[in-house]
């Protein structure tokens, strides 16, 4: 008798890919279209701070480790966990493309930032909890936390440099 096997399978992770790929390049476009793209090249930034267009093909890339931990996840996870951070994952993913949309849509560097810290704090917690479900996962995402931490650090530099008049601006 053979196992039954557990979870999705790999047509799914292609979905998952396809999909991230799609929301990822979506959003990409949006800043683009808007003219949002220019805004953030207008804006005083730290000399040692990468180009935008450098950060928009990483942000297309890094969706792509949490939705493989994602299928990790749901393949391998321990059953009472599984479920849970199937969840966290997803909500982490919708929290980074609204944090871009924040500060894209928003144009302002001191919500970018304030964006930025909650999703880095809830990176930290969603990681250290899917890695309890799924070592693999786990270390899948910290690959997006690290990304997080580098989008924390450049947005207190840009609302730093750039937030004169808000609470940002005696910093």
């Amino acid at each position: 008798m053979t196992e039954k096997r557990h979870g999705p399978g790999v047509i799914t992770l292609l979905v998952y890919l396809v999909g991230a790929a799609s929301l990822a390049g979506g959003l990409s476009g949006w800043i683009h279209a808007t003219g949002a793209m220019d805004w953030a090249k207008g804006l005083e930034a730290p000399n040692w701070a990468p180009s935008f267009d450098l950060m928009n093909i990483l942000g297309l890339l890094v969706p792509k480790f949490v939705v493989i931990a994602l299928w990790i996840v749901q393949r391998s996870g321990k059953d009472g966990m599984r479920l849970l951070s199937a969840l966290l994952i997803a909500l982490l993913l919708a929290g980074m493309s609204t944090q871009i949309c924040i500060f894209f849509g928003m144009r302002d560097p001191a919500l970018g930032f304030l964006a930025a810290m909650a999703m880095w704090v809830y990176a930290l917690f969603a990681t250290g909890i899917v890695g309890r479900a799924s070592t693999a996962a786990g270390v899948l995402l910290w690959v997006p936390f690290a990304w997080l931490t580098t989008l924390l650090v450049f947005g207190f530099e840009l609302m730093r440099l750039n937030a004169v008049g808000t609470f940002a601006g005696g910093l």
